[in-house]
């Protein structure tokens, strides 16, 4: 038979026999039953007294404000100054101001500040004694800490504000500002927002605390002492893991065995920081950066629930970081296409302008065989400049498709470097630069396609003869080191903006809008030579201490065996043309010289006197010189803008105005409106009908 248990109780007391000491007994073991139930429930137990102004407190209001012992209950003004926030006093006042004047229960929730700083908050609950003649003389309850459902409540409204923030997201940088701002001081102290960058370095973006001074505090400290790659912690720990951190408690063991330097755990340790959450930004499979949040002053300690909302959030924002660099990307190649349509109208169009020209030199010269010996070579290059950019296109197209094949075999390459200098050797000499060639004192070899090698230094060639004004330098060494090549083409052209020197190889990459700079092209040339390249095995640096101080293009190419150097001759300069005299004065400024010729032998050919310049600061001496009556100048020119060429010879003093035409490839509505604005006239597409050059005569 199972027999009953019993729970183990203590013996009872003997009970009095006295009925008042039965009374005072029972009172006694219904307050210690009373009192664990308030300390169960975290309640204490208070009074105010209307009358007296006095207030009474029963054990559990001192662990309701952050005290070891009871103190003396304070009067209701102490109690406002020494434990209440002050943004919440006059709240307060006003609540037990509202029950002295009525009955019944009464409730309000206020936040006091311990004596470590710790900020709760309480709720209390009253309800007022009223006297015999109906009036308030005292309000009783009870206190109990609600610091968990606010944080909760106030959590929740966040996560709710910074998701709506980041849902409407357009600026993402006054977006993720914003999220910082939100999680200050109702989530954390502190908060911070790194993003890694290309170079694979954490760049703080945002970062917010109540104090502004502290905000551009977060920033410096992050710029002076960067987090460690190395570190096992913090920052850095949640990029490479991609997961979470929480930190409940940051122990002074904590910061001095994760602060290196002095300064900073000095600084650190003045901050007071209590607890840590680091929460990845993870979107598609990567970690774009670290959410981060600390408290401090609240005295708040993060736990599981928190570090669950900060992950939710930090997911959500890298979502929109995500997006919004889509976006950014979408719109820069929206961009990048239509730049290139414009400039490949307008490369078109540089071709067909001495072509044509050349058709109606050779209509009006027909018994003139030199004239039309000369204008047949013009066309011949042209139709040739027209069909390499056809093949580029072509090529560029093969490479990205993966469609191109090498055809390779051991090659010299002081060969390929000599090929390639003969085959842009007349861009070279149009524009009378110096160049020198430096080939290494030992055989240089490599397995590749000779035909493609050359193609990348004639291209790397012919862009420093276009970047570079007349009369420059252009210099190609080649150099052996150990089991790699290296040729250097250097220039001293106009050089590349540090922010470009990373997207030069880009296809299609323009640094701004093609017709504000002072050369044309589709921008494919380097992204040629960087395909070719890297299908011989090998890579290519752009080198530039930035605008106007020249660039240096540098291939690297695995070594196959030695070779003997060949040397090549720099080019002789070439010298100009005397223009034909006429009856009208007229100066064209162009860069294509073969443009430039044939529009000035026109011009000629109708009685006009000529004169040519193929660069912007030539044309504006040409002009107080010279004199014009008109000038027929293009808009791409290699030192200076056709536009900015406008507005200076506008400001010359002294002089007579010429008319100005804009003589250009760009043909859309806002460049005639640009050039309306810089001072032009009149703004003509090339290639320009010769029946309107005739009516010139008659303006």
């Amino acid at each position: 038979m199972l027999s009953r248990t019993s729970l183990p109780l203590p013996p009872a007391e003997a009970e009095s026999g006295d009925p008042l000491q039965r009374l005072v007994e029972n009172l006694r073991r219904s307050e210690e039953r009373l009192q664990l139930a308030l300390e169960a429930g975290g309640m204490g137990v208070w009074e105010i007294d209307f009358g007296e102004r006095r207030t009474t407190w029963w054990p559990g209001m001192e662990r309701l404000h952050g005290l070891q012992a009871m103190p003396p209950a304070p009067g209701p003004e102490a109690y406002l100054a020494t434990y209440v926030h002050a943004d919440d006093r006059e709240r307060l006042v006003a609540a037990v101001r509202e029950a002295s004047r009525g009955q019944g229960w009464h409730r309000v929730e206020y936040r006091v500040v311990w004596p470590d700083g710790q900020v709760r908050w309480l709720e209390g609950r009253g309800r007022v004694r009223l006297g015999p003649d109906g009036r308030a003389v005292a309000i009783a309850g009870v206190s109990l800490d609600i610091t968990l459902r606010k944080q909760g409540e106030q959590d929740l409204t966040f996560l709710a504000d910074a998701s709506a923030e980041l849902a409407g997201a357009g600026d993402l940088q006054a977006t993720l500002d914003r999220v910082a701002q939100l999680a200050v001081p109702h989530f954390a102290d502190w908060c911070a927002i790194d993003l890694l960058q290309e170079d694979g370095t954490l760049q703080r973006v945002a970062a917010a605390h109540v104090d502004p001074d502290k905000t551009r505090m977060a920033h410096e400290l992050h710029r002076r002492w960067p987090p460690d790659p190395d570190s096992p912690a913090g920052t850095w720990s949640v990029q490479r893991s991609g997961r979470g951190l929480l930190v409940q408690e940051i122990t002074a063991e904590m910061l001095d065995a994760g602060t290196a330097d002095p300064q900073l755990l000095a600084l650190l340790r003045t901050l007071g920081l209590r607890s840590y959450i680091g929460a990845p930004l993870n979107a598609r499979g990567r970690t774009l950066g670290v959410l981060t949040f600390v408290t401090a002053e609240s005295g708040r300690r993060y736990a599981a629930p928190e570090l669950a909302l900060a992950e939710d959030l930090a997911r959500r924002a890298a979502v929109a970081i995500d997006n919004a660099r889509l976006r950014a990307e979408l719109e820069e190649a929206n961009r990048a296409k239509d730049v290139f349509l414009a400039t490949l109208a307008h490369e078109l169009r540089n071709p067909l302008a001495p072509i044509w020209n050349g058709l109606s030199i050779i209509r009006r010269a027909a018994a003139d065989p030199q004239r039309i010996g000369q204008v047949a070579g013009i066309i011949e290059r042209q139709v040739g400049q027209l069909s390499r950019l056809v093949d580029d296109l072509l090529d560029v197209s093969r490479i990205g498709r993966g469609k191109i094949e090498l055809k390779q075999e051991p090659v010299s390459l002081v060969q390929v470097v000599g090929a390639a200098v003969e085959m842009s050797r007349p861009h070279i000499e149009a524009a009378r630069h110096a160049l020198s060639i430096t080939y290494p004192d030992e055989p240089a070899e490599l397995m590749g396609d000779p035909a493609r090698l050359a193609q990348v230094f004639s291209n790397l060639l012919n862009n420093a003869a276009k970047y570079t004004r007349h009369g420059g330098r252009i210099a190609v060494l080649v150099e052996v080191d150990g089991d790699s090549l290296r040729v250097r083409v250097r220039d001293n052209g106009t050089g590349i903006a540090p922010e470009m020197l990373g997207r030069v190889f880009g296809l299609f990459t323009q640094v701004e809008h093609p017709s504000e700079r002072h050369q044309g092209g589709l921008g494919i040339g380097l992204a040629l030579v960087d395909g070719l390249v890297r299908l011989h095995g090998g890579r290519v640096q752009a080198h530039s201490e930035g605008v106007d101080r020249g660039s240096e293009f540098v291939v690297h190419l695995p070594r196959l065996q030695r070779g003997r150097p060949r040397p090549v001759a720099a080019p002789a300069d070439r010298p100009a043309s005397a223009p034909a005299p006429g009856a009208r004065r007229i100066l064209v400024v162009d860069d294509n010289e073969d443009a430039a010729s044939t529009l000035g032998d026109l011009l000629a050919m109708a009685g006009h006197a000529v004169e040519v310049a193929h660069d912007g600061r030539s044309a504006v001496e040409a002009t107080g010189s010279f004199r014009p009556d008109v000038v027929l100048l293009d808009i791409g020119l290699p030192d200076i803008s056709g536009y900015e060429v406008a507005r200076r010879i506008r400001g010359l003093g002294g002089v007579r105005q010429p008319l100005l035409v804009a003589l250009t490839g760009w043909g859309q509505a806002q460049d005639k409106q640009a050039a309306a604005e810089a001072g032009f006239d009149l703004h003509w597409t090339k290639p320009v009908d010769p029946a309107r050059l005739q009516d010139l005569g008659k303006r």
